[in-house]
């Protein structure tokens, strides 16, 4: 038979174990939420981003609702702006490119956007 200070002793340990494991998952989940808050803002940037991007091109309308003559103009306009996209990436990468191959290049230092991590 356990004497009472026994008991004591058994229940001060397991309530201090508890104790310990209900703080190491107060912490797990505290840094989860952190996490989630930075991804969070992450996001709400990209948003920021659409948002202030063209209205007309962004949000998607019902094409059964609209006119057919409103329905090709938005899809022109839509593929008007993709293909700008594409020329503007086309020339910053033959920019880059050049800037990279040229007989410069192998004298000076290298250039600022190979140290971009973005």
């Amino acid at each position: 038979m356990i004497d009472w200070w026994g008991w004591v002793l058994l229940w001060s340990g397991l309530v201090l174990v508890l104790v310990v494991v209900l703080a190491t998952l107060a912490w797990w989940l505290f840094r989860k939420f952190l996490r989630l808050l930075g991804d969070v803002a992450d996001l709400a940037e990209r948003g920021a981003i659409l948002d202030a991007a063209d209205a007309e091109l962004v949000r998607p309308q019902l094409a059964v609702l609209a006119a057919v003559s409103d329905a090709r103009a938005r899809e022109d306009a839509r593929r008007c702006a993709r293909r700008e996209r594409r020329r503007v990436r086309r020339e910053r990468r033959l920019d880059r490119a050049r800037r990279i191959t040229g007989p410069e290049a192998a004298a000076g230092p290298w250039p600022a956007d190979w140290y971009d991590k973005a």
